[in-house]
């Protein structure tokens, strides 16, 4: 006796598409793949629970390259890290149900968030000269921990 198993059709998501559109000038050439991944795996409102691992086995790339990627993305605000293993895609680009929903969370959003602005390149750009700085911050820091520590006996004999 055969039984028959009617697979289980995926949630319907609609969305605009249009996420390539918005993709600052300068973007390493992994986000892309990375970004247009995650949106052939999000649920409806734009969560993608996918790890680093996970996706750079899918897409064929490294881990660093996805990492790399994903920070891009977020400093243009196209991905929101939300928890290990948890993004969610900005609605301006995410799928929903319906374009009311996609509608009602654009409305929701804060201003800072948007990369529909005119200034958007200048945003991004900000925000990697801001992460630059902060690198080479957490870079002095190590050099000054490195630095053998003052012995203040010896000092004192001299």
């Amino acid at each position: 006796m055969t039984i028959a198993v009617e697979p289980a059709a995926p949630e319907y998501v609609w969305t605009a598409n249009n996420a390539l559109v918005f993709t600052p000038r300068g973007m390493p050439p992994a986000s892309y793949p990375v970004l247009i991944h995650l949106l052939g795996r999000q649920e409806p409102g734009g969560r993608c629970l996918v790890t680093h691992g996970t996706l750079a086995a899918e897409i064929g790339i490294t881990r660093s390259k996805v990492t790399r990627g994903l920070q891009h993305l977020a400093f243009a605000r196209m991905v929101w890290k939300e928890g290990n293993g948890s993004y969610r895609l900005s609605p301006l680009i995410a799928g929903f149900r319906t374009p009311a929903e996609q509608l009602h969370a654009i409305g929701a959003m804060d201003d800072d968030d948007r990369f529909d602005h005119p200034d958007f390149q200048e945003r991004y750009e900000h925000q990697i000269e801001q992460h630059e700085e902060e690198k080479r911050a957490k870079a002095a820091e190590r050099q000054r921990r490195l630095e053998p520590p003052i012995d203040l006996a010896t000092r004192r004999r001299t």
